[in-house]
């Protein structure tokens, strides 16, 4: 899909994306050894605890951003369907984990782990599009 490479939308994701999601590294790991360093506690614990917490939340604004920059509305369509894809594998996911939880005994996951999926179900989406199209070119 050439499109996908040269359109300026892509550029400007990725531009956005590696960034925060390299600073989501370094706060997932910086971020217990600051709260065990200061012995934070109170609203300083929280404000340390969140810092991870904040790339993710870019990251969804900046998939947001990619939707409404790209310019063909077919690859937009495309990436809408990787997200749908995405959401109803974290969710059903997560529904179903919670079950477990309720009533099977099963081990709590923490919250953060629902965007962990989602982020994996984009993967799953993106073979689903792969799918779909060689179906559509086969036909």
């Amino acid at each position: 899909m050439k499109a996908v490479r040269t359109d300026p939308a892509f550029r400007a994701y990725l531009r956005r994306f590696f960034p925060t999601m390299a600073l989501y590294v370094i706060l997932v790991w910086a971020s217990p050894f600051a709260i065990e360093s200061t012995g934070a506690t109170g609203p300083l614990l929280w404000a340390i605890a969140i810092l991870p917490a904040l790339p993710l939340m870019a990251v969804f604004w900046i998939i947001g951003r990619l939707l409404i920059e790209l310019r063909d509305e077919y690859i937009r369509m495309l990436q809408i369907r990787q997200a749908l894809v995405a959401t109803g594998f974290a969710m059903s996911a997560a529904s179903a984990w919670g079950f477990l939880e309720v009533y099977a005994d099963a081990p709590h996951l923490p919250l953060f782990t629902v965007p962990i999926l989602w982020f994996g179900g984009l993967l799953i989406g993106s073979i689903v599009n792969v799918v779909l199209e060689r179906q559509a070119s086969d036909a």
